[in-house]
């Protein structure tokens, strides 16, 4: 995958790292609604003008970081196997990344679910993306959805829930691998054939620390094979 930086690589680039890094702070310490144009650009060390040649509100830096925090869970799932000849491999991959992430990297779990970050750009990208891979699964025979678009959306919003309980704690961290399972069976898996395939042992590869910045995501992605 390529990204690229909406403000470049430059001194533009460098700015809106800054906006977006005062975002998340923000919105850690005080929640979602609860900070102004004003609060950011004194946090970015900005001049308050200078916001507005990234954004024309708050909810439009929202907006930008959330499509940032897509591309950084993106990221991680840059090592999955090719999902158009290992559909399940892939599956499991992806979802055990996933909801990994609540348990072992606490800081992105309390962006996703503490700071009000709207999930609706967060959900939409992630039901693409598994619609593409069931697609490919029904494809091949291996999946059997009667449905691939009505059941990436059940999917994605299964994983929203588990990751919820995991970055709570109301679920434990073995549950990682029955959820992968169960999600399998919903695409048409024999039971025994799904849990097998999700307990499959898997390196997790943990995400850069916050703040989440475009310049930092380009130089991780640079490295990837």
């Amino acid at each position: 995958m390529t990204i690229l930086p909406p403000a470049g690589t430059g001194k533009r680039g460098r700015t809106l790292d800054g906006l977006l890094a005062a975002l998340q702070s923000l919105l850690l310490e005080r929640g979602a609604g609860a900070f102004s144009i004003s609060d950011i650009s004194e946090r970015a060390g900005a001049a308050q003008g200078t916001f507005y040649n990234y954004a024309s509100s708050v909810d439009d830096l929202v907006e930008e970081l959330a499509t940032l925090l897509s591309a950084s869970l993106a990221v991680l799932g840059r090592r999955a196997p090719c999902a158009e000849t290992d559909p399940v491999a892939a599956f499991v991959f992806k979802t055990r990344r996933t909801l990994g992430i609540s348990v072992r990297a606490p800081d992105y779990g309390r962006l996703l679910f503490d700071s009000g970050l709207p999930a609706d750009r967060l959900l939409a990208d992630l039901r693409r993306d598994l619609e593409a891979d069931i697609r490919m699964g029904t494809a091949s025979g291996v999946f059997k959805p009667a449905k691939p678009a009505l059941s990436a959306s059940l999917i994605a919003g299964c994983m929203l829930g588990a990751g919820l309980d995991l970055h709570r704690g109301k679920l434990p961290k073995s549950a990682i691998e029955d959820a992968a399972a169960e999600m399998l069976v919903m695409l048409g898996l024999p039971r025994a054939a799904a849990q097998q395939a999700a307990a499959v042992r898997i390196r997790f590869e943990a995400p850069g620390p916050l703040p989440l910045q475009w310049l930092a995501l380009v130089s991780v992605e640079g490295t990837s094979p």
